[in-house]
C-alpha cells in the first residue's frame, strides 16, 4: 500500500534541483531599483498607514491603485468641461458663448497626447482626478481681453488657464498648441 505524502515530501521526492546565474548587471539594477530604496519605501508606507487604516488597501487591485494615485489619463472633453468653471474677463458679452464653443470644439479634435499636454500646461499633472468629486483645485479657464498677439499662459498652482478672447477658431486651436509647446505657464 502506498503511503499519501505531504506537498513538501512530493516536491523533495521528485529530486528537483537547478541554478541560476545573475549577472553583474542585474545585481546592480537589484540594488538600485530595491536595496537602495527600501528604506525610503518603508517609511512611505508607515506614513500611509499612520493616515489609512492598514486593511484600507487591501481590496484595491493594482491598477485600482494606480489611479487612486495617478489619476485617469485618457482625458475626456465631457468630464473635462464637468470639472472646469469658466469665468470672463474679456470685458465684451459679444462673443463669449461663441468663444466657449470654439473652446470645447479645440479640446474635442485634440488627439489624446495634445489633451494630456494642455492639461499637464494646465495644472502641471497630466491626468484628471479619478475621484467622483472631480479636480481638486477646481479647473478654470479665464476669458482675458482681446488679443490675437499673445499666447494663452497658466497658473498651474491653482490650476487656471487665461486664454485672450482670440477673433476665430483657427487662431486659438494654434495659439493652444504653440502654448502647449512653448510651455508659457504664468503666476
Amino acid at each position: 500500500m502506498m503511503q499519501k505524502k505531504n506537498g513538501s515530501q512530493y516536491i523533495n521526492g521528485l529530486h528537483l534541483t537547478f541554478s541560476m546565474t545573475v549577472t553583474e548587471k542585474e545585481r546592480y539594477a537589484e540594488f538600485r531599483m530595491i536595496n537602495l530604496v527600501e528604506q525610503s519605501l518603508q517609511h512611505l508606507r508607515l506614513g500611509v498607514f499612520n493616515v489609512l487604516p492598514s486593511t484600507s488597501l487591501d481590496y484595491l487591485s493594482p491598477e485600482d491603485f494606480r489611479l487612486l494615485l495617478n489619476g485617469i489619463g485618457n482625458i475626456n472633453v465631457t468630464t473635462l468641461v464637468t470639472y472646469t468653471t469658466i469665468n470672463d474677463e474679456s470685458e465684451t458679452t459679444v462673443r463669449i458663448n461663441q468663444f466657449k464653443k470654439w473652446f470645447w470644439s479645440v479640446l474635442e479634435k485634440f488627439n489624446a497626447v495634445k489633451r494630456q499636454d494642455l492639461v499637464y500646461f494646465w495644472t502641471s499633472c497630466p491626468t484628471l482626478s479619478a475621484s467622483e468629486g472631480g479636480f481638486l483645485p477646481q479647473l478654470l479657464v479665464i476669458i482675458r481681453p482681446a488679443d490675437d498677439q499673445h499666447l494663452s499662459t497658466a497658473n498651474t498652482y491653482i490650476s487656471r488657464l487665461y486664454v485672450p478672447l482670440y477673433s476665430s477658431k483657427t487662431i486659438l486651436k494654434l495659439k493652444l498648441k504653440y502654448a502647449i509647446k512653448t510651455k508659457m505657464f504664468g503666476f
